[in-house]
């Protein structure tokens, strides 16, 4: 009998455990469609049995020992790297689009078609210069520049700020699957404990969350011996075991620019974040978009200042009878050129001429200001410019208004103009007009306040197409057309319509490389993904050979449970 019983027990140990392995390719086959779940394969282990005679121990069937999940964990870290580089890409190239759309000609800002515009509205005022109507055409036309100016840099800080809200969100997002992971290790170390059981399925919903954390930044994994897993970004650990330390941001201002910083929720350390989408948004927002807007700021400063050079120097149709500076001067008393006096664009040494005209008698008479800058003796401070200017010229008051400016009135009877000596053109050497925003044609400093000044704006004749003031004069506005092709200081050595040209050849350029990157990033994840489908996927073909198998090896083991019962049938009968 107590053979028959061994082999009553070989029979159900092979039944019991070709159902288990059935079970599997049965759980195999209706996951074939999840991309989470890694396939699994029996491990079938022969069982010890007592010998049968003469040594011979055939065995005692055999047992389902395992359930291997088919993973390779190299391939993994891989993959996660992969999908990290391929989301900063991918999230960097749709942000960098977004830019390009506003240098686009047709779609965008249109600044170099503006450009082309204002310069070309001023040469028909060169051509035409008592063309009143001509005037205004080309003050609008300045003004259309401005505002475009003005609304790039609006829209790349309104993206920063958009950015920010993006980090944010995907911040949190992380925050709860980090909490996820760590929530899953405890459960996986529960039900791993003591080896009673290995706990697949809880792993499948891990490595799920762990590539979807894998998008967001780079991440390393650290297997532990209880099961559970570390999580690093950098050299921080994020999870440890079924303790997750939290993520967080926190607005920092930087100038005027604010930015979302990533932090350990637990110490307030910052997280240094490298691959995934959080990198690419990072990127977009400081070099992209809040990047941007230093290029757009120089462009708009370099425009300022060539365009008021040329201008100051120039007189209008009419004289003014006052005019207010519209830059302010930090320290009346410090000299011009000084980082005290705070002016953006310091004149130099030098001198300028106003000339002053009698309404009476229409007799001009110009007056020479000198401006020592030379950096020996008392250099020109704006109080004793102010001093030079009441000292020299008769018929024109100077005085420094509440918020530092310059402020020139003409007597009554009188009006005065610039940059001729009543009989020609005397350029302004020292360039103090332009610094200090007389007689200019735009105000502002960058592209945050450029516009076009209000003088010019409420009255066209004000325009300074002239050189000498003489009828039929127009080359002051030929000057300032051919700054749009002449190098300067401010640009780096380039003219503002190259300078615009390059910063959006930049940009096209920065799209191009970010979507090159995107592919090469893809490329590379889809041949490590085909790895991984060769080793952990579902083929529904290999299962149904499995399933024959397993099948055939159950009706086999459930045949031989009836030879065996029907031994034990005619034992019964002999006994009685």
């Amino acid at each position: 009998m107590g053979m028959i019983s061994a082999a009553l027990e070989i029979g159900r140990s092979a039944v019991m455990s070709y159902q288990g392995a059935m079970q599997a390719v049965g759980v195999n086959v209706a996951n074939a469609g999840n991309p989470d779940y890694t396939r699994q394969t029996a491990g079938l282990s022969a069982l010890p049995g007592i010998p049968i005679g003469h040594g011979l121990r055939p065995g005692a069937g055999v047992a389902l020992s395992s359930l291997k999940r088919n993973l390779d964990e190299a391939l993994e870290a891989r993959i996660r790297a992969a999908v990290g580089e391929r989301e900063s890409a991918m999230a960097e190239s749709d942000w960098v689009h977004r830019i390009e759309t506003f240098f686009d000609e047709l779609t965008g800002a249109g600044i170099s078609t503006l450009l082309t515009d204002f310069f070309n509205a001023l040469s028909e005022v060169q051509n035409s210069p008592e063309d009143v109507a001509l005037r205004s055409v080309a003050i609008a036309a300045g003004s259309n520049l401005a505002g475009s100016i003005g609304r790039l840099r609006a829209e790349l800080l309104a993206m920063g700020e958009e950015l920010n809200e993006q980090i944010d969100l995907l911040v949190d997002t992380a925050d709860g699957l980090a909490a996820e992971i760590a929530d899953l290790n405890a459960r996986i170390v529960a039900a791993e404990a003591s080896g009673r059981a290995q706990a697949n399925s809880l792993r499948d919903q891990r490595d799920a969350r762990l590539r979807d954390l894998s998008e967001m930044f780079d991440v390393t994994v650290r297997t532990q011996p209880d099961g559970s897993i570390y999580v690093y970004i950098g050299s921080e650990a994020l999870v440890q075991g079924g303790v997750s330390r939290g993520l967080k941001t926190e607005q920092v201002v930087d100038g005027e620019f604010v930015r979302s910083v990533v932090y350990f929720a637990d110490t307030n350390a910052q997280v240094v974040v490298r691959g995934g989408r959080l990198e690419g948004l990072l990127n977009a927002r400081d070099n992209q978009a809040y990047g941007r807007i230093a290029s757009v700021d120089q462009f708009a400063a370099g425009l300022i200042s060539e365009v008021n050079r040329v201008h100051s120097d120039g007189q209008g149709l009419i004289g003014f009878t006052s005019v207010t500076g519209t830059f302010d001067v930090m320290d009346v008393s410090a000299a011009l050129n000084s980082p005290e006096a705070g002016l953006q664009n310091p004149p130099q040494h030098g001198s300028f001429f106003i000339t002053v005209a009698d309404d009476a008698t229409a007799t001009p008479v110009s007056y020479q200001i000198n401006i020592d800058l030379d950096g020996i003796g008392t250099d020109t401070s704006l109080e004793t410019l102010v001093d030079d200017i009441n000292a020299t010229v008769v018929g024109v008051t100077a005085s420094i208004t509440p918020d530092n400016r310059l402020q020139l009135v003409a007597d009554t009877g009188y009006t005065f103009t610039f940059g001729h000596d009543s009989d020609s053109f005397r350029e302004d050497t020292a360039n103090v007009l332009a610094a200090l925003g007389v007689n200019t044609f735009f105000d502002g400093s960058t592209a945050a306040d450029i516009c076009v000044n209000a003088a010019l704006e409420a009255d066209p004749r004000l325009l300074a197409a002239s050189l000498t003031g003489l009828t039929g004069d127009g080359d002051n506005a030929g000057r300032i057309t051919g700054t749009l092709n002449t190098p300067s200081d401010l640009l780096n050595g380039s003219s503002i319509l190259e300078f615009y040209n390059n910063m959006a050849t930049e940009v096209a350029v920065a799209g191009s490389a970010a979507h090159t990157g995107l592919e090469s990033a893809a490329a590379v994840l889809s041949a490590l993904q085909t790895q991984k489908e060769n080793i952990s996927g579902v083929s529904l073909d290999e299962e149904a050979i499995e399933l024959v198998k397993y099948e055939r090896a159950f009706q086999g083991a459930a045949r031989y449970l009836g030879v065996v019962e029907n031994m034990m049938s005619e034992m019964m009968n002999i006994i009685r």
